[in-house]
């Protein structure tokens, strides 16, 4: 059913309904046939940004990084690469005067952590780019590159989280630019962020169970399939045009503003299709923010394609904590009490991985349970790692893992069935909306029905015989189960999104937003949303969105928010204008504009547009409504209206409940997953192929994540994982069939009842796949296996138990 955005009026077109249908993604065919372009396809020989004109031929620049986690830069000779053949510039910090005037994150950071565009003096971390290197070609750059030589003072690095809260303060900007417009002073210790809660009473109780667990959550790379890419150039006019992989080209733009001191409105960001991006692409690394220097230094633009090498060695990674919890409750499986103490490691020049804790983790420290008492402390401090960014279910998913680990062990504790335990505490239907104590209002769902039906599709009591029957066999391949509830709070950090929806002569629409799909399918739904609003085909809806100059601010695809932001303002949108175009079509058919409503599009051509109520013979269509409206606003005048929105105080809060049976061999430690059933809650599903896409994609990061995906670094902050040879992420058989069963309970947060889904895969998946390795060892006497539960890390706490 289409619904008249003014009179409300329903009209019976459950056919041309949109919203709701799996429709394919516009994008998609270009992605099959390599057709899609990507920054790494421009060609070099000149680059013309639209609007502007050509540019000039593209250089490239290749950096010269530090080989060491913490060394001091003594000196650096360049004469051999600027004398190199095709060199056009080679730069490092002393030779620029870009100077940062605070952190990444303004505001939630302190001066201090400003991150400088090129090392200053002292290397923070292996990778960290030194010298910049621009030459005709790729391979000229390369080549100059190996004659920079540097002069390094090695340094003792801080690594380890534990330490770095007891170790000396790391060298900061603010210690050795003076040019920095912060106070030159030493930070005080090494914590750049310190947060506690405490709700409830702290009351210990009589014949209280306790549980007490350290939770490592290793750091992991987003592993984007199309690495960071960019192309800087400066136009004649003093202009700056960047293409870029990039989630948020607003605040990109908004931070290279600051950084070169240069109007927002006189820097232009666009991307083309990007690659994916999981949190791993928000324009907050040194050689993102150093290009546009280059391109102005050598009057040409610039191009910088992040080679996967570079990638695993400088781009921003996530996860990151060790986290302690210590659980409270009595014999019958009720708990009372959550003691949280999270540590979060922002890497050497920190940015959103440090806010975390405090913006996502200590509002979602409970769970989705009712507990009367929470305390959370959670401390960020620096180490000599790479910068640590969000990534999917940043602060959010680490917190539930480790939350939903613990359940399970005080489910053991007690001897009563994990879903006993979880099925207790649930908050419950007749709570909802549910006022939690650490601050955000959970809305609509059904916590108890989601796990109850993932329960009956995964029989759980068969799953259980058939675990005690090879128990009993004695057979090596044994089985293990793991039960995960997850809800998760969305957008966080708040921000407003912009749309737009026009009218075009032919009477179509285009419909813009400042958010940027990374393979989301924006331009299916949005394209949904505006259709069923019109009631116009959405063959003849074109989506722009990913650039600075279709809409002036967006805020961009990040923390499960695109729906609730720009999914609600192109509604609202679309419903103007057809509010707006209701006068006119009243006009064009003499008729009072409360009588005029929208036609059916398989009416009139498949294009839509108004009739009178009861006589749909007649129809003005779209096209006719833009002519009078182009007629009636004069020369240039057209048919637009704009909506932007924010959530307030209200986010959505998807859930569900996750279970993974796993086969672990109890000769090799290898992990098997041989069945994942996911019950998810997402609201109204907009497109429901995108979303369970969605569900697929987060889902295997989640596994992933499990069974061997982690960033290792020895003593002495060196890499151990560079490439994929050594990074175990999973491949396509490692995973069976996904028994997926949606559950649909609009959200009252918004007027779609859309819930967000991009995160939701990977709160259920860790824990319920981490649940289930433990469960199927539990037997032998293990209570715990530290992630990611590799075949050796699980055959040593097997052989460890066994030997016991």
């Amino acid at each position: 059913m289409v619904v008249s955005a003014s009179t409300r009026e329903t009209v019976a077109m459950s056919d041309a309904q949109q919203v709701g249908r799996s429709t394919p993604r516009p994008a998609d065919p270009g992605f099959l046939t390599g057709t899609a372009r990507f920054v790494a396809d421009v060609g070099r020989e000149t680059w013309t940004p639209e609007h502007v004109g050509d540019l000039g031929p593209i250089a490239d620049v290749v950096f010269v990084r530090s080989p060491y986690a913490s060394a001091e830069i003594v000196g650096v000779d360049t004469a051999a690469a600027a004398a190199a053949d095709g060199v056009l510039a080679v730069v490092h910090a002393d030779e620029h005067g870009v100077v940062p005037t605070g952190s990444v994150i303004p505001g939630v950071l302190p001066p201090e952590c400003a991150m400088p565009i090129l090392a200053e003096r002292v290397a923070r971390h292996v990778g960290e780019p030194v010298v910049a290197v621009v030459a005709e070609t790729l391979a000229q750059a390369l080549d100059a590159a190996e004659l920079v030589v540097i002069d390094w003072e090695p340094l003792d690095p801080v690594v380890e989280l534990r330490s770095a809260i007891k170790a000396a303060p790391l060298p900061g900007v603010s210690t050795h630019r003076p040019r920095i417009d912060a106070p030159n002073e030493p930070a005080a210790s090494n914590v750049v962020a310190d947060h506690e809660v405490v709700v409830g009473p702290l009351d210990a109780r009589p014949g209280e169970i306790v549980v007490s667990r350290r939770h490592t959550n290793p750091r992991q790379m987003p592993a984007p399939i199309e690495t960071t890419g960019q192309i800087c150039g400066w136009d004649a006019a003093g202009d700056l045009h960047v293409l870029c992989a990039n989630q948020r080209p607003h605040g990109f733009r908004d931070q290279l503003a600051s950084l070169y001191r240069v109007p927002a409105d006189r820097i232009h960001v666009r991307t083309p299709h990007v690659g994916g991006a999981f949190g791993g692409k928000v324009g907050r690394t040194p050689e993102e923010h150093v290009v546009p220097e280059l391109a102005r230094r050598v009057g040409r633009p610039v191009r910088w394609i992040q080679s996967r090498g570079e990638n695993f060695l400088g781009a921003t990674q996530g996860r990151g904590e060790e986290i302690e919890i210590e659980l409270r409750g009595d014999a019958d499986g009720t708990i009372h009490s959550l003691n949280v103490h999270l540590l979060k490691d922002a890497g050497a020049t920190p940015g959103v991985g440090a806010a975390l804790p405090e913006r996502y983790s200590a509002v979602d420290a409970m769970g989705c349970y009712d507990v009367a008492s929470v305390t959370f402390r959670s401390q960020s401090v620096l180490t000599n790692l790479p910068q640590v960014s969000a990534f999917r279910g940043a602060g959010r998913a680490p917190m539930l893992a480790a939350l939903e680990r613990t359940i399970d062990e005080f489910a053991a504790v007690i001897g009563v069935a994990p879903e006993d335990v979880r099925r207790r505490n649930l908050v419950q239907p007749d709570q909802m909306p549910f006022a939690s104590p650490l601050g955000p209002i959970w809305d609509e769902a059904d916590y108890p029905g989601e796990l109850d039906r993932a329960l009956e599709v995964v029989d759980i009591g068969a799953v259980r015989a058939e675990q005690a029957a090879r128990r009993g066999a004695g057979a090596e391949q044994v089985l293990g189960v793991g039960i995960a509830c997850y809800h998760l709070q969305t957008v966080g950090s708040g921000g407003a999104e912009e749309a737009s929806v026009t009218i075009t002569p032919d009477g179509g629409a285009i419909v813009r937003t400042g958010t940027t799909t990374q393979g989301h399918g924006h331009d299916a739904t949005w394209a949904q949303i505006a259709g069923d609003v019109l009631a116009m085909p959405i063959e003849r809806i074109e989506v722009r969105e990913g650039s600075t100059d279709e809409t002036a601010t967006g805020v961009g695809a990040v923390g499960s928010r695109s729906l609730q932001t720009a999914g609600v303002a192109v509604r609202n949108a679309a419903g103007e204008v057809v509010e707006r175009a209701r006068v006119w079509a009243a006009s064009l058919l003499e008729a009072d504009s409360a009588d005029v409503v929208l036609a059916d599009p398989a009416v009139g051509g498949g294009e839509g547009g108004f009739h009178v109520r009861g006589v749909p013979a007649r129809v003005v269509s779209w096209s006719a409504v833009a002519e009078a409206s182009h007629t009636d606003e004069g020369e240039g005048g057209e048919l637009s209206c704009g909506d932007v929105h924010s959530v307030g105080d209200r986010c959505a809060f998807p859930s569900g409940c996750h279970i993974a049976v796993v086969e672990v061999d109890l000769a090799t430690g290898a992990t098997t997953l041989v069945r994942y059933v996911a019950v998810d809650d997402a609201g109204v599903r907009v497109n429901p192929m995108i979303v369970e896409g969605q569900l697929h994609g987060g889902i295997a990061s989640g596994v992933s994540q499990v069974l061997g995906e982690a960033m290792v670094y020895d003593v002495d902050g060196n890499p151990l994982t560079t490439s994929f040879a050594d990074y175990a992420i999973a491949t396509i058989d490692q995973f069976p069939q996904f028994e997926m069963r949606p559950v649909v309970r609009p959200s009252s947060a918004n007027v779609l009842g859309v819930k967000g889904v991009g995160e939701s895969g990977v709160m259920g998946a860790v824990p319920a796949v981490h649940n289930a390795v433990v469960d199927a060892v539990a037997h032998l006497g293990v209570r715990h296996i530290d992630l990611p539960c590799t075949p050796r890390r699980v055959w040593d706490v097997i052989a460890e138990a066994t030997r016991g």
